[in-house]
């Protein structure tokens, strides 16, 4: 194909521009991962402005067909399947959803919020929760006046021991350290371990607040499929050869939004790979508690921490309020972890420690976990059902956590402007990647769906096919 190609006169520049590089990817001139002409050198090869050229550019990243790379240039992306009519791609802006993020963290009640990441407060509120307050309050003298440990509560790292020792993770108090909820160990081992403008890899479809929050201090984000067995080993492969990340960022067990386990072959796998090109993992284990029985595999099972820092906390188990994480670090970086603790905030508050390990040694946490597995087993049934009858796949391999990944057939984030509209608060697929690529996809939590919504959501997708 002749590069000098004249463009189509029947659109913008722009469009024009955006349809030129298109079909150079369609016929393979230009292969996955491969740099395109730079802004200027297209700019002089098509006879147009540097600027339409950048437009073009930024649009197609929009729209994912493009990465930009930080003084390198834009290079294509792999396994991009939605339509992309140049015409359309200039006129309709992709659907914004910040709004929508905001509303995640508002008051809008259980029975309105599908799209909700956290359990109904009657589902975990219990009188034992505010016994263990009575209880810590008795003590609270002898230590709400000073800073406390910088590690954290020692009673409370020395549970956490056992409870990975169940889990075949084995480590010691001193790699442990509390912090103010999973958002902020991840906050730390970013810092520990980037500099601005280095890679991170993350999971498509994966938690938006960790692609947001990189993107926001200067990382570039990089997305690596995900399906029921964990990350696509071929892209990652080739991620990592392109790119040379730091960092992958993921949780394992059941995965948001999907709900999927990470399978042992795949685990194998991945960490070969970061082993060979040397790479740390941060496993965010945040949703392990609504897990009845079994003992899936993590990252850390194998690696026994190496290169795997492991997170959890109780804010989706027991109350969000509380705010309290537990970050266990490979030797070699604990006490640079230390430093940043005491840099960021000091101390992670140690009241709420307190009383999460009163009620997680008293049995209570266990008793409460308990109804809260049996609530979301009938939760998924019922949502198995509710969905057949709508015409929606229940995916095979859900497991039984807070969430569920549906395809609906159409474009989840202008449902989720509509449902909205209707005074319903949902979560659209595009929300969980990094380049908000439009999306079919809806997370649906299975505690707070009623069958009201439903049947909305079976009007509105029927609307949309008329």
């Amino acid at each position: 194909m002749n590069d000098t190609l004249t463009l189509n006169p029947n659109i913008s520049k722009t469009a024009a521009v955006i349809e030129w590089i298109q079909q150079r990817i369609d016929s393979q001139v230009y292969k996955p991962y491969q740099r395109v002409p730079s802004v200027r050198k297209l700019a002089t090869i098509l006879d147009v402005s540097s600027f339409t050229v950048t437009q073009a550019y930024e649009q197609l990243v929009a729209t994912n067909v493009l990465m930009a790379k930080p003084n390198s240039g834009y290079y294509v992306l792999p396994q991009v399947n939605y339509d992309r009519n140049p015409e359309l791609v200039e006129k309709e802006a992709m659907v914004d959803t910040s709004w929508l993020v905001q509303q995640m963290f508002s008051d809008i009640p259980d029975h309105r919020a599908p799209g909700s990441g956290e359990l109904p407060i009657e589902w975990i509120k219990n009188d034992r929760m505010q016994w263990a307050v009575r209880q810590v309050n008795q003590d609270i003298d002898s230590f709400i006046y000073n800073y406390g440990e910088i590690q954290g509560y020692l009673p409370l790292r020395e549970q956490l021991v056992q409870y990975l020792d169940l889990l075949g993770i084995h480590t010691s108090i001193d790699n442990i350290v509390t912090t103010t909820g999973v958002s902020q160990a991840i906050l730390t081992v970013i810092q520990l371990l980037l500099n601005v403008g280095d890679t991170v890899i993350v999971d498509s479809p994966g938690w938006y607040w960790t692609s947001s929050t990189l993107q926001q201090q200067g990382y570039q984000v990089v997305s690596v499929e995900r399906d029921y067995q964990g990350p696509n080993i071929e892209q990652m492969r080739q991620v990592l050869e392109e790119y040379r990340p730091k960092l992958y960022i993921t949780n394992s067990v059941l995965h948001n939004p999907t709900s999927y386990n990470l399978q042992p072959a795949r685990a194998h796998q991945v960490l070969n790979l970061m082993h060979e090109y040397d790479v740390c993992i941060f496993e965010d284990d945040l949703y392990a508690a609504f897990l009845p029985d079994e003992t899936p595999l993590r990252y850390a099972n194998i690696d026994q921490f190496e290169r795997v820092f492991y997170a959890t906390g109780f804010s989706k188990s027991m109350a969000s309020g509380w705010r309290v994480g537990m970050l266990v670090s490979p030797d070699k970086f604990i006490n640079q972890i230390l430093k940043l603790k005491t840099l960021s905030n000091m101390t992670s508050p140690e009241f709420g420690e307190r009383v999460v390990h009163r009620l997680w040694t008293q049995g209570e946490y266990r008793r409460q976990l308990k109804k809260v597995h049996q609530k979301l087993y009938i939760a998924h049934q019922d949502m198995r059902d509710a969905l057949f009858k709508i015409g929606i796949t229940y995916p095979e391999h859900t497991n039984p956590g807070i969430f569920v990944w549906i395809d609906t057939g159409v474009d989840s984030g202008k449902l989720a402007l509509e449902a909205y509209k209707e005074g319903w608060l949902v979560a659209p697929g595009q929300l969980f990647n990094p380049s908000a690529q439009p999306s079919t996809y809806l997370r649906l939590n299975v505690a707070t769906t009623s069958h009201e919504f439903l049947k909305w959501l079976d009007v509105y997708i029927s609307s949309q096919h008329k």
